[in-house]
């Protein structure tokens, strides 16, 4: 890579045992919106800002390593951006990469020299309830990235436009 992307800071998700409470607490204290929760309620996405289905993610603790924070995310700008990303990941074995689909994004997770999981992702054009996650190959062409994701995500429950779910989120926020 000549240049490295911009990358902005976007979201970290945080494993808790007390999720209602954590909930509460950035709900009530700090004015977030829940945006999603897994049907189990083992996950509760959070967010403040209308263009941002989340900006924490609160996790059962039980379905991690151990670890509180599970991971920082940083915002790519496009899926080429993300595909030249994995390209130079993927020459770092130890960063252990691991490329998939939310639906509503696409993304890598790795670790840094630390063992801390990182994750880039860019937004894709739809939205779907969350949690989603399976395996995507991003050496394929964009197209075709594009159609196995929407094949993939067509059928899920909320299925929509990524732009007609930020109208309704901002409307949520703005009460």
């Amino acid at each position: 890579m000549d240049q490295l992307p911009v990358l902005t800071l976007s979201h970290f998700e945080i494993r808790t045992a007390r999720i209602g409470e954590m909930e509460r607490f950035y709900t009530e204290a700090l004015g977030f919106a829940v945006t999603d929760r897994s049907e189990s309620g083992g996950m509760v996405f959070l967010s403040r800002n209308p263009e941002e289905h989340h900006q924490l993610v609160l996790a059962d603790a039980d379905g991690g390593d151990g670890r509180r924070l599970d991971h920082i995310a940083f915002r790519a700008g496009s899926l080429r951006e993300i595909r030249e990303i994995a390209l130079y990941i993927a020459a770092i074995p130890e960063a252990a990469l691991d490329p998939v689909s939310h639906g509503n994004s696409w993304s890598l997770y790795f670790r840094d020299p630390d063992g801390n999981r990182l994750e880039v992702f860019t937004d894709t054009p739809w939205h779907v309830r969350q949690p989603v996650r399976f395996a995507m190959d991003f050496t394929l062409p964009e197209e075709e990235i594009h159609r196995r994701t929407l094949d993939h995500i067509r059928a899920m429950p909320d299925f929509r436009e990524i732009s007609d779910w930020r109208k309704d989120h901002a409307a949520t926020l703005s009460g």
